[in-house]
């Protein structure tokens, strides 16, 4: 195909004898020099070669129970073949005796916190004496590396302590429900995240393939989020920090944890380094919006990091 491609190439430029080269002949000319520039990029050689359109097609069958599943399925599956994912590899995950639908994922879908209490509900889950003094515990054990890393990325630190206390109590609860598990269902029974479901279950496989890990031993929560930061898995790859330099951007481990929150906070947040202001609406309090987009988790994180700061200041 290339040889015949650029015989035609050079066919059209013998014929370009004068400047008055018509219009049509110049955007065919254009096109065959833009082919033969790409022919690579649409030979695709990263597509591992096992992969076949009848297999392609019996695996979304195999791992779809309905109709909405088969067609995000579809998506995922050829994501992930045309990012150069082994065909092994995916059928191993999707043919797995540990695949199974949550019934619990779709109920809490359905009913978040967030929007089925009042604040004033929702703030005795976050806002109370026992987390309070956890978090003080928490800080007095690990100071030093919290400091540290809120130094070098500017960040507040009561902030950082805020965010994980409420959302796994300083590490505590960071699990619950096997990742692949939870996008799984998400995918099969809730209809209304399928474009955000079909993004965090190709980052999640693409994730867990890079840094070769077992896809169904990490858990995390009904939305798939996981770690002491509570990422999503988009959210992961993209701003996960590897702080302590072991080479591994570890959802599991103080220092990373606490980079990564902070990276995420100054580049999909974008936190002011510069300001301690968290007023309604502000740029920090959009920050931590960004984090989860609800007022209720905005209002809690900012009443525990008060209540955090005076509760240490004190010591």
């Amino acid at each position: 195909m290339l040889l015949n491609v650029r015989k035609l190439a050079n066919i059209y430029a013998m014929k370009r004898t004068s400047i008055f080269l018509n219009k049509k002949l110049k955007f065919e000319l254009l096109l065959i020099l833009f082919l033969i520039q790409n022919v690579n990029v649409y030979a695709n050689p990263k597509i591992d070669p096992n992969w076949t359109i009848e297999k392609q097609r019996n695996l979304v069958n195999a791992v779809s129970q309905n109709k909405e599943a088969k067609i995000i399925y579809g998506s995922v599956i050829k994501r992930l073949k045309y990012n150069g994912l082994p065909y092994v590899y995916v059928q191993n995950i999707f043919q797995d005796s540990r695949l199974t639908i949550k019934m619990v994922v779709a109920d809490k879908w359905n009913k978040p916190a967030e929007k089925t209490l009042n604040y004033e509900e929702y703030r005795k889950i976050f806002v109370n004496e026992k987390r309070i003094n956890a978090g003080k515990e928490f800080y007095e054990e690990h100071k030093e590396l919290l400091d540290t890393v809120s130094k070098e990325y500017q960040v507040d630190p009561f902030l950082i302590l805020s965010l994980i206390g409420v959302e796994t109590f300083y590490g505590k609860y960071s699990h619950s429900i096997e990742v692949l598990n939870a996008l799984h269902t998400t995918i099969h029974l809730v209809p209304k995240k399928s474009k955000w479901v079909e993004d965090e279950m190709v980052a999640w496989i693409m994730f867990c393939h890079a840094e070769t890990l077992d896809p169904y031993n990490i858990k995390g929560s009904y939305a798939g989020a996981f770690g002491f930061g509570q990422f999503i898995p988009t959210s992961y790859r993209r701003y996960a920090q590897d702080v302590n330099g072991d080479g591994i951007k570890d959802p599991f481990e103080w220092a990373d944890t606490f980079g990564s929150i902070s990276n995420y906070l100054l580049k999909r947040g974008k936190y002011v380094k510069t300001s301690d202001d968290f007023s309604f609406k502000s740029a920090n309090w959009n920050a931590i919006y960004k984090y989860n987009p609800s007022n209720h988790y905005v209002k809690a994180v900012l009443e525990l990091r008060t209540e955090l700061m005076k509760e240490i200041s004190n010591t």
